[in-house]
């Protein structure tokens, strides 16, 4: 009996593992089904953000969730180590006593939260999704999955996004077929609210509007976002893998990742994401030494052979050359009276106004859209849009205590490298996890889009479970 245990225990961390890679190569996907009650809507018009949506991701998660705590079962159920298995009940009974405040606490906090709010099934909904994403991270926390494999497969996914956002930028409209499968959307230049970007804005000569791509993503900002987050991790993954085939695949995602992240011509994502991108060329930190390390060092490695050096120089070369330059041209670009950011204030001014309703609890999770038509009641609420900034979008809806107990959780994760009082080298899932919270400041899919949802729980639980 304990011998089909331990086989089962042992198949079912095999499934749970290879269902957690899976979610990661399947990441940028944003397939899924929408359900549409009366509540998901505002002013008589249906809105995706309040709409409950079953996604693949989502179906992936409950599955990694249920063989995992399967398979501790099936371990607590082995025979074999019923001494074991007291220790465990005993310490599971002292744990809980010993922590209910921690428990009963965050719940009142959750009740009142959807008690007050407007919606109250907005609330909930929204309140389950985060309860899926606090179990995934604990999930990744407790597992420690490997980190190199994690960045083998994240290369997979920025190169297949990044062939996918060339091509249609190059047809200037969507590639469609099997790809409907991954998420991609169908549109066109002529499709109705689709992202543009006017071409005189880099070229005086001539002026026409190109379509922006979006991959699999919802928007090009998104696709940008996690472009821009996974470059720089990527690079710095580089320099801790020996196989000849992975490091050519490694510098054909950064090449193509590049060049889609600029064609996204998302200003924040290509600013934030050639400051990450310098840092890590610039400086990466020895496993051994914890010391900083010269770029050329990193390039040319240990006598490497001629062909590595030139392909890892002109890897160097291309992606900051490409990053410098599409930085200029949006930076120059930008416009104060843009409407873009004309709305970003409008709509950070109403977080504050909601915010100020009720300060303690906020209006709700989710339910800022809700209550936006109040703050903004001179205007014909056509921006139907969270506020573009994660902060203010936490403290609108959940107030100042919600707001603290982010905070805490980002400070906790980036003082996670101090352990016992020795300081460890700065982790590459940290760079990322902070390049997500840059970005969360001018936008919010970090917290509102499924994608944003998955790669900042992934970072911050990567950065909390590890040193290094």
């Amino acid at each position: 009996m304990g011998s089909v245990v331990r086989i089962m225990g042992k198949t079912l961390r095999n499934v749970h593992k290879a269902l957690f890679f899976g979610l990661i190569v399947l990441l940028p996907t944003q397939l899924g089904y929408h359900f549409w009650p009366e509540w998901a809507g505002v002013l008589g018009r249906r809105v995706d953000y309040l709409a409950p949506t079953i996604y693949l991701t989502d179906i992936l998660i409950g599955l990694i969730l249920l063989s995992w705590i399967i398979g501790l079962v099936t371990r607590m159920l082995n025979y074999e180590s019923g001494i074991m298995n007291k220790i465990r009940i005993k310490t599971l009974c002292s744990f809980s006593i010993h922590n209910s405040a921690f428990i009963i606490l965050p719940l009142l906090f959750v009740g009142f939260n959807v008690f007050f709010a407007g919606n109250r099934p907005v609330a909930i909904y929204k309140w389950l999704k985060v309860l899926e994403f606090i179990a995934l991270g604990w999930y990744i926390v407790k597992t420690k999955p490997s980190v190199s494999l994690i960045s083998y497969l994240l290369s997979l996914t920025v190169l297949y996004s990044s062939l996918i956002a060339i091509g249609q930028f190059a047809l200037q409209h969507s590639i469609g077929g099997p790809l409907w499968w991954l998420g991609e959307r169908t549109f066109s230049l002529d499709t109705p609210g689709i992202a543009k970007f006017q071409s005189c804005q880099l070229s005086a000569v001539s002026c026409q509007l190109l379509l922006r791509p979006y991959a699999t993503f919802p928007h090009p900002n998104v696709l940008g976002g996690f472009l821009a987050a996974t470059i720089p991790l990527l690079m710095a993954s580089m320099r801790q893998r020996v196989n000849a085939s992975a490091q050519w695949l490694f510098r054909l995602s950064l090449i193509l990742g590049t060049i889609a992240l600029v064609l996204t011509f998302s200003r924040s994502a290509i600013v934030v994401g050639a400051v990450a991108i310098s840092m890590t060329l610039l400086f990466c930190h020895s496993r051994e030494s914890g010391n900083p390390v010269f770029v050329l060092s990193w390039i040319l490695g240990p006598s490497p052979r001629m062909t590595q050096r030139v392909g890892r120089l002109l890897v160097f070369i291309f992606c900051l050359l490409a990053l410098v330059f599409g930085s200029w041209f949006l930076v120059q670009s930008f416009q104060p009276s843009d409407e873009s950011v004309v709305v970003r204030q409008q709509l950070n001014a109403a977080a504050i106004k909601l915010w100020q309703q009720s300060p303690v609890l906020g209006v709700g999770l989710g339910n800022f859209l809700v209550e936006l038509p109040k703050a903004l009641p001179s205007r014909t609420v056509y921006f139907l849009q969270p506020v573009h900034n994660i902060y203010l979008l936490v403290l609108a809806e959940t107030g100042v205590v919600g707001l603290a107990v982010f905070l805490w959780v980002i400070w906790k994760a980036f003082m996670r490298f101090e352990i016992r009082k020795i300081r460890k080298p700065f982790s590459i899932y940290h760079l990322a996890f902070g390049i997500f919270l840059l970005l969360g400041l001018v936008d919010h899919y970090p917290l509102t889009l499924q994608q944003g949802q998955l790669l900042l729980t992934i970072f911050l639980s990567l950065s909390l479970s590890r040193d290094t």
